[in-house]
């Protein structure tokens, strides 16, 4: 499952080979695995670069660990630390409704930042409710929260990047696949609310050279003096 790669000549071979992977992530309760969620991203990610011209031949992808990725294009050693963004109280929640609730209205705006910690029971009344509770969102609020996430996401890694037994190489990359309990939010909006966050980290050493948001269509590609949109390029459809 995880997606290694021994080595491909030009972007027809590494379209090729990444089509022939399976990426599909199980449900929560199915027997979903980080190697299930982590073969999503690099494959996304790859598939992505690849079609925006962004990467360098011969390449080669190794799965490891501490970074979760080598990435050998053309001359230069990439190591990509993959992470999915998401409230692990709303995964409980979700993964309470797929066991208990399926046919149940899930309402994220219950699990938004800074919300405090629900038992099982109060989950469970949630589910139990079948109507809408919350006060969700107002104005640039979901964005504001959308960075604050990030942000934590990023801190996490960047404190694992550090570590003596976190290999470093030519660029150190952090992708994100974002499964975040939010509504339809601005994307460059939210960025820019995140961009100051992220001020001080930049400076840090180690620290990430560029950091890949996978947000629905695009791939967010994060770097300390701006930011791009590269389409997803989904050969998996």
């Amino acid at each position: 499952m995880p997606v290694d790669i021994l080595s491909v000549v030009d972007r027809s071979e590494l379209f090729a080979t990444l089509s022939g992977i399976d990426i599909s992530v199980p449900g929560r309760v199915d027997g979903r695995t980080t190697d299930h969620a982590e073969t999503w991203t690099i494959a996304h990610l790859l598939s992505t670069l690849g079609k925006a011209d962004h990467l360098a031949f011969p390449l080669s992808c190794t799965h490891r660990d501490r970074p979760d990725s080598l990435v050998e294009s053309g001359n230069v050693k990439i190591g990509i630390e993959i992470t999915e963004a998401i409230s692990q109280q709303y995964a409980a929640f979700s993964a309470l409704a797929e066991r208990e609730f399926p046919d149940a209205l899930l309402e994220p705006a219950h699990f938004r930042w800074g919300a405090p910690n629900k038992s099982v029971e109060e989950m469970r009344g949630l589910l139990r409710q079948g109507q809408l509770s919350s006060s969700g969102w107002v104005g640039d609020r979901a964005e504001q929260e959308w960075a604050l996430f990030l942000q934590s996401v990023i801190d996490t890694k960047l404190a694992k990047l550090a570590r003596a037994d976190f290999a470093k190489f030519d660029k150190n990359w952090l992708a994100i696949y974002d499964n975040l309990p939010m509504p339809h939010i601005d994307l460059a909006k939210a960025i820019a609310y995140l961009r100051p966050l992220l001020q001080d980290r930049w400076s840090r050493n180690p620290c990430f050279d560029g950091l890949f948001v996978e947000h629905g269509p695009v791939i967010a590609w994060i770097t300390p003096t701006g930011s791009e949109n590269l389409m997803l390029n989904d050969l998996w459809e």
